[in-house]
């Protein structure tokens, strides 16, 4: 019987360039292409919506360390094994203490599990990401990651003109947009973030939005979509 790790080779990294260069350590891969796992696999990302670092060790691979800061909040993508259909358990450590929830993961695709605190309670929450790939168009996605604020939104800078809106409380939306440079501002009721400059968006690369309030205040950064090496 196949090992998983020889179907990952297998069925999963056509078309992607070998994951370690030359005398140096494996990188992480832009997704270009569209990826095929096997069933009950599916590639898992955390955020950290937390005001401050969290260490994640979920019950499919070892421990990660998210960070407090813009981009570092979130992690690639990685390829979790024999997920679907089953109680994900999670642990989570940050500085108020450590727990253990457990989510359900959809096979197949990519999904986000945000990391947010309700009340004194830590908690995750599955998001199953929207995913298209086109190598002429850049796709770029919006994650509304502050639990409390209704209606988020994201605009061009200094237009106005809205990009995403009505994006629900630990919801995503996201849209194939021609490459181009850009400059946004991320609000949700009411409430603006400073104005964020995406630089340009090149073809084929996937792009995430990300709106959250750590300590109360709203923030928005960039990151570019990208999967972990095995």
């Amino acid at each position: 019987m196949m090992r998983a790790s020889s179907l990952w080779l297998g069925l999963c990294m056509a078309g992607f360039a070998a994951l370690s260069l030359p005398g140096g350590p494996a990188q992480a891969q832009p997704m270009l292409y569209e990826q095929r796992l096997p069933e009950g696999f599916a590639f898992v990302r955390f955020a950290n919506t937390l005001p401050g670092a969290v260490t994640v060790k979920p019950d499919f691979g070892d421990p990660l360390a998210l960070k407090a800061e813009g981009a570092g909040r979130v992690t690639d993508y990685m390829v979790a094994e024999d997920v679907a259909k089953r109680p994900v358990k999670i642990s989570l450590t940050d500085a108020r203490g450590s727990a253990e929830v457990t989510v359900t993961i959809p096979g197949g695709g990519y999904n986000t599990v945000l990391l947010q605190r309700q009340g004194e309670a830590l908690r995750a929450v599955v998001i199953n990401d929207k995913t298209e790939f086109n190598q002429v168009r850049a796709r770029l996605a919006f994650y509304n990651a502050v639990p409390d604020c209704a209606g988020g939104a994201l605009a061009l800078d200094p237009s106005g003109q809205s990009v995403f809106s009505q994006v629900a409380p630990g919801a995503a939306t996201a849209r194939s947009t021609n490459p181009a440079s850009a400059r946004v501002v991320a609000s949700c009721g009411g409430r603006k973030a400073a104005a964020l400059d995406l630089g340009r968006l090149e073809a084929g690369g996937q792009y995430s939005v990300w709106l959250m309030a750590p300590d109360g205040n709203l923030t928005s950064f960039m990151v570019r979509d990208r999967i972990a090496p095995r």
